[in-house]
């Protein structure tokens, strides 16, 4: 075989305790742990594409956002404001794409943006002074803005490593906690975990390939010890679910407010199906967008993904350390992913305008700023990107993934299904549940109502009961009288 062709690995030296059949430690180079920072800055939708298509069930779920990307692919286009809508949470960007193209393993296959014009775009005939990242995006003509044009490189910051500048290998612990390689960290990990010395240790040298790296990413959200799982057992050992009663004490008045209508079981306050309108699907669905960097900083300890969050502070440390790239105050999301409401503690991109030099027939490569000076036939025009999710107009519009004037039912593990293309009827038939035991209530959604919901999201099979039922108004429980389950009667049929 070429060896050009070879799939990249990793090599890593693991320090095992064989009588408890556990990693002690793992030492690993740079590029394993840059590999780390990749994966830190991927959206979820990403994680949930990346862990679908791995050949390993038990660690391919992701609390509820497994079945809130299949609620995304499953939904018709017509249920969209345009196809791009749909493909951006599908595929969502990251403004960290052209640093994971740069990874000794890309596993999210990402690229440099690519940049898009309409087809008619030249001097003569301006249809709009716009570009888009995506040849979905539609032109105020009318046409799909499918010319592509090139942009002009930027130099890359010299440096060994793609996210961290520090040359070193590194130690990482079971659970996921990075630190720069020494005698003295070694022997504090050892310490903490009570070895005396290495009698009852031993090491073993391995490979890392991408199937390796994925069940490990997949542990990281199931399993409080990742490197075991991953290396010893080849799946992951599911951590049991906390009680999520502690997340938000009390609502957070100030800021936008999403209304939501519940059905809950009253013997349980279990929350078993939510109705709503497109604007708070259109909060649910940008869950996809968010880095999982972002989580692992905004989750406490209570949320029980421990891993992610050491992961996430020991790079932060790196990071600080080495000063290295991958510190992150805030949430930043691309421009496409503003919505109508939204209700996290995000920024969004400002709009990043591009300069070209355009003649009768040809256009140059995009220039975030054009120094050369033009001649008469030559003209600079400043570009600014068109929002996929609009129809050809102007960025400020296309606030919306789904279409307006449009009721949603969503499930306690955030199944979204159109009202119009489902059976209430068939849903209250398979729930079992005594008619006189389900009651209606009203949430009123704000920032920490939607703080609690995207943690129960991303540890519990039940998002809407763990993350909403503690701001149901209080009310006293009664005793369900003893009457039958709805069922659906049978139609007889006709001789």
């Amino acid at each position: 075989m070429d060896q050009s062709s070879e799939k990249p690995k990793f090599n890593m030296r693991l320090l095992i305790d064989e009588k408890k059949n556990k990693v002690v430690m793992a030492e690993a180079d740079m590029d394993f742990v840059d590999e780390l920072c990749g994966l830190l800055t991927l959206p979820m939708g990403t994680i949930v594409r990346l862990l679908e298509k791995h050949q390993n069930p038990q660690s391919s779920r992701v609390g509820c956002f497994t079945n809130l990307y299949k609620s995304v692919s499953n939904m018709s286009v017509d249920n969209f404001e345009t196809k791009a809508c749909k493909d951006l949470l599908l595929y969502p960007k990251s403004l960290k794409e052209s640093h994971c193209s740069r990874l000794k393993m890309n596993l999210a296959d990402t690229e440099s943006p690519r940049f898009f014009v309409c087809p008619s775009f030249d001097y003569g005939r301006l249809c709009g002074k716009v570009y888009s990242n995506t040849c979905t995006s539609i032109c105020s003509c009318g046409k799909l803005m499918t010319r592509e044009v090139q942009i002009e490189e930027e130099d890359q910051a010299e440096g060994d490593g793609v996210f961290l500048s520090f040359r070193s290998s590194f130690i990482i612990t079971d659970d996921l906690k990075v630190m720069f390689n020494s005698i003295a960290n070694v022997l504090s990990v050892l310490n903490d975990l009570g070895y005396a010395g290495f009698d009852k240790l031993q090491e073993r040298l391995l490979e890392v390939g991408s199937d390796e790296v994925l069940t490990l990413l997949g542990c990281i959200f199931n399993s409080d010890t990742p490197l075991t799982d991953t290396f010893l057992r080849g799946t992951c050992v599911s951590r049991k679910q906390k009680c999520l009663a502690a997340f938000v004490k009390e609502s957070i008045v100030a800021g936008p407010r999403l209304t939501l209508k519940v059905f809950v079981r009253k013997l349980d306050r279990v929350i078993l199906y939510a109705e709503c309108r497109e604007d708070f699907i259109d909060f649910l669905f940008s869950f996809l967008a968010i880095p999982l960097e972002f989580l692992g900083k905004f989750c406490s300890e209570n949320a029980n993904i421990g891993c992610v969050e050491n992961l996430c502070r020991s790079i932060e440390g790196l990071s600080l350390e080495g000063e290295g790239e991958t510190t992150v105050a805030k949430c930043v999301l691309p421009y496409s992913y503003n919505c109508r409401a939204q209700l996290l503690d995000v920024i969004i991109q400002e709009v990043q305008e591009y300069e070209c030099i355009v003649t009768s027939f040809t256009a140059s490569k995009l220039s975030k700023k054009i120094e050369k000076k033009t001649n008469g036939s030559q003209r600079i025009l400043k570009l600014r990107p068109v929002n996929p999710k609009s129809k050809g107009t102007s960025d400020s519009t296309g606030l919306a993934f789904v279409k307006g004037k449009t009721k949603f039912m969503v499930s306690d593990d955030l199944h979204v299904t159109a009202m119009n293309s489902s059976s209430t009827i068939a849903v209250l038939s398979k729930l079992q549940v005594n008619i006189n035991d389900i009651e209606e209530q009203v949430i009123s959604i704000g920032q920490a109502e939607a703080i609690s919901l995207l943690r129960a999201s991303l540890v519990t099979n039940s998002a809407l009961t763990n993350g909403l039922s503690k701001f149901l108004p209080k009310t006293k429980l009664k005793k369900a009288p003893q009457t039958t389950s709805f069922m659906i009667p049978k139609t007889e049929s006709t001789p």
